[in-house]
């Protein structure tokens, strides 16, 4: 097959597909952004711009090339250069109604010692997650019944919303001990990169207290014995000790918390 063959097929099969694209069977018109999402969509994952009401505006940055076909071989025999990616911000407005269901994972609590009835350790307990749950920057996946690339303008309702995880882990030094209630210098990961803040962490009844204890001195030769777990209380808790602190709250929100599990660093046998 000659280049002038090559190049005539090429244009009829654009030509068939834009005919395809803007008069198709329902003859509706399609959204813009059906260059850009080639499968059909009924999910999307974006950032929250802005939240008004029970709506929310989720948008993503894609990159994309400009051609949908293959590129054809010019007159001369040598192939076309390829186009620059193009940059596209892809922006829908996401309707929450009282049939969307919200969800955010279980935030697991790395627990020595409690244990459910399989034996496992048990997930923090979280709270029925409502659109109030939702933040501006999140990054968020919204799902619908709709194809996305068929929508008529920029608006569907969602079916489901699924959250990121709680940040509920911090690690930090103690830097005050008052009652049952903790001071720690901690470092918590955020958008804008890792922070330092105080925190004030109550202690309860339900908070375990617990580290691994590893046995470093070791024969060689023999494999490695398993570490031992060891139970603490409130007295073992001492200033300027280093701490990992699980949560039952979300430590990008609030320096006010309540511990789940408090690990002290294990000493060095």
């Amino acid at each position: 097959m000659d280049h002038k063959k090559i190049i005539v097929i090429g244009v009829i099969v654009l030509g068939i597909l834009t005919l395809f694209m803007f008069n198709g069977p329902s003859n509706k018109a399609l959204s813009p952004n059906i260059l850009y999402l080639t499968q059909p969509v009924t999910s999307f994952s974006g950032k929250v711009e802005k939240i008004d009401g029970n709506k929310i505006i989720v948008s993503q940055q894609m990159t994309t090339s400009q051609n949908v076909l293959p590129i054809p071989l010019n007159p001369l025999g040598q192939t076309s250069p390829i186009p620059t990616p193009k940059i596209m911000k892809v922006t829908f407005q996401v309707v929450v109604t009282d049939k969307t269901i919200i969800n955010r994972p279980a935030t697991l609590v790395n627990y020595l010692f409690k244990t459910t009835s399989l034996g496992t350790p048990p997930p923090a307990v979280i709270p029925e997650t409502t659109i109030k749950d939702i933040k501006i920057d999140q990054i968020i996946i919204v799902n619908t019944t709709k194809d996305l690339r068929t929508l008529d303008g920029d608006i569907f309702e969602a079916t489901t919303i699924n959250l990121p995880p709680v940040a509920n882990t911090l690690n930090g030094k103690i830097i005050n001990l008052e009652g049952n209630v903790l001071t720690i210098k901690g470092f918590a990961q955020t958008m804008a990169g890792i922070t330092e803040k105080e925190y004030r962490i109550s202690i309860n009844s339900d908070t375990e207290i617990s580290r691994n204890i590893y046995n470093v001195n070791m024969t060689p030769g023999e494999p490695p014995t398993a570490p031992k777990p060891e139970k603490l209380t409130i007295g073992d808790l001492k200033k300027d000790t280093q701490v990992s602190i699980y949560t039952a709250e979300d430590i990008i929100e609030s320096q006010i918390l309540t511990a789940l599990r408090i690990e002290p660093v294990a000493p060095i046998k």
